[in-house]
């Protein structure tokens, strides 16, 4: 088989150099496409395969305002205009469009997909593509053929169907004496390069400046201590812990532009709930945020660092967008109230708030029983049957074995 591997990451070298030299063991040819300077330098001196796209090809009016990677980019930018989004795009997927068109595939391999051009390619070419993204567990990965989190196959399957599901089998027959190949290289190289990529130096002032705000949070967030709320024991309340406010869970699946939109939203519902109300700050927040105007200290607190075990152990209920903490949550048997579309919202524990806006709030969450058996099956299937075991950066032959297992034609 032909298989394009698409990644410009570079902290997934690792995994991406190993995965396509395992799978050439079996007869396959690995092909990378478009990739920046940087990686091209990095894969052909490991002696994988590199295409270019041609430059001189006809823009196609494919992308709008309203088209999701251009939602996406604008969101992450803070872009005011997207008139140069749109045309970077545009040429972009002409060129993506004219390679494919003109050379044959069997698969594509697409990190998340959301910010490809090559997703929108593939999908309007009927090409074969299969999305990567990470699982909602520790060493974990999520893979499916038609999307990631609420995108994936399986996303809007009620309890029942979902518990019936399997992704189709291979043989798993490991390389137990594949030899993985040490990748070393320096960042400062790899910035370097991207000064000269067009995917980054169109817009190279709003990507440093968000590098740089994601180093100070990791460092801020190292530096507090954890807060002290004031809960008396056996209080129940409720925990709502943000997103970050560019996250493509938030930006595409739901009817939000920022957590500041969200809060707004979702604050005077709970309200009338009586129950304290703990909004926690997300730890890689990149932009400048101040969500201090919705605390009163007496029912609504904010705060920046406490312990998320211990807190989603003893809340009634957790109030949650769509990421992976709400997933986590009800792996503990908690009750989680989503606010945007996600893959677990027919959870045994879960409840879709715009299917419920109209309700009164206590009522819904009280109505629904926790089943320990119905939680553990589902969170067991998840674990065996849909996510993958193994992690992106620490990868080993089983976890390769385990995708090329599910990749089947």
């Amino acid at each position: 088989m032909k298989i394009v591997i698409l990644n410009n990451a570079a902290n997934y070298l690792y995994f991406n150099i190993n995965f396509a030299k395992y799978i050439e063991k079996f007869g396959n040819e690995a092909f990378f496409l478009n990739t920046d300077r940087f990686i091209t330098k990095q894969l052909e001196k490991n002696n994988l395969k590199v295409k270019k796209y041609k430059k001189s090809i006809v823009s196609i009016d494919y992308y709008n305002k309203k088209s999701d990677i251009i939602k996406y980019f604008k969101r992450l930018y803070n872009l005011k205009d997207t008139k140069k989004l749109i045309k970077a795009k545009n040429k972009e997927y002409a060129a993506c469009f004219d390679y494919f068109k003109n050379n044959s595939f069997d698969c594509v391999l697409i990190l998340n997909g959301a910010f490809n051009v090559e997703t929108d390619v593939c999908r309007e070419l009927g090409i074969k593509t299969f999305f990567f993204e990470h699982a909602y567990f520790p060493k974990a990965i999520q893979m499916d053929s038609e999307g990631v989190n609420s995108n994936a196959s399986f996303a809007n399957l009620p309890y029942e169907e979902l518990l019936k599901f399997r992704y189709p089998k291979n043989e798993f027959i490991p390389l137990k004496d594949f030899v993985f190949t040490d990748i070393k290289y320096k960042m400062a190289e790899r910035y370097f390069y991207r000064l000269f990529d067009s995917k980054y130096n169109s817009f190279i002032k709003q990507f440093i400046n968000r590098k740089q705000n994601l180093t100070k949070a990791i460092k801020r967030f190292k530096s507090f201590e954890n807060e002290i709320v004031d809960i008396r024991e056996g209080e129940k309340y409720i925990l709502f812990p943000l997103q970050v406010n560019s996250d493509t869970q938030i930006i595409l699946n739901s009817k939000y532009s920022s957590m500041y939109e969200a809060i707004d939203d979702i604050l005077p519902v709970l309200k009338k709930t009586g129950l304290k109300i703990i909004i926690k700050e997300h730890p890689m927040e990149v932009e400048p945020v101040d969500y201090g105007k919705y605390a009163d200290n007496k029912q609504v607190f904010v705060v920046k660092k406490i312990d998320l075990d211990k807190f989603i152990d003893n809340a009634e209920f957790i109030v949650n967008i769509n990421s992976s903490v709400g997933m986590q949550a009800v792996a503990k048997y908690k009750k989680v109230l989503l606010l945007g579309d996600s893959f677990y919202k027919n959870s045994p524990l879960s409840v879709f708030f715009p299917e419920i806006s109209d309700d009164n709030l206590s009522d819904v969450m009280s109505k629904i029983k926790i089943s320990k058996s119905e939680t553990d099956k589902y969170i067991k299937h998840f674990r065996e049957e849909i996510f993958l075991k193994g992690h992106f950066y620490t990868p080993d032959t089983d976890f390769f074995e385990r995708i090329r297992n599910r990749m089947i034609l």
